[in-house]
């Protein structure tokens, strides 16, 4: 999978090492590790980060998050992200470490977003 984050482009971005509190596994290494199910039976798997985010909001500007705590995926189990057109993954379900529950803090629990048209490059 190629992400679309570039961490060693971010002045803000920094792996969780083993000696933080945010969860119990570490990886080969010693990043803190990630693993989430869904109910359709995917599932993701990667490492902590620390990242601030910037969101473009229409003509209004820009919103900038305070540095957050996320799951960067490495590994998943089906979809295709070297063919995809716009290769990214959002986690978007309930739960502390959601990007929809970080956001809901700083822009009024008000969350919008759209989807880019799910197709390969070559269509």
């Amino acid at each position: 999978m190629k992400s679309t984050l570039k961490p060693l482009q971010s002045s803000t971005y920094h792996n969780l090492r083993c000696t933080t509190s945010f969860c119990s596994a570490c990886d080969d290494n010693q990043l803190r590790s990630v693993k989430s199910s869904y109910g359709d039976g995917f599932v993701v798997e990667g490492s902590l980060a620390l990242e601030r985010f910037w969101f473009e909001v229409g003509t209004d500007g820009t919103i900038k998050l305070p540095t957050i705590a996320f799951g960067r995926v490495h590994k998943e189990n089906s979809v295709d992200f070297e063919n995809l057109v716009h290769p990214s993954l959002v986690g978007l379900r309930p739960g502390s470490l959601s990007l929809v529950s970080h956001n809901g803090f700083f822009i009024n629990h008000k969350f919008a977003f759209c989807f880019p048209l799910h197709r390969k490059k070559n269509n």
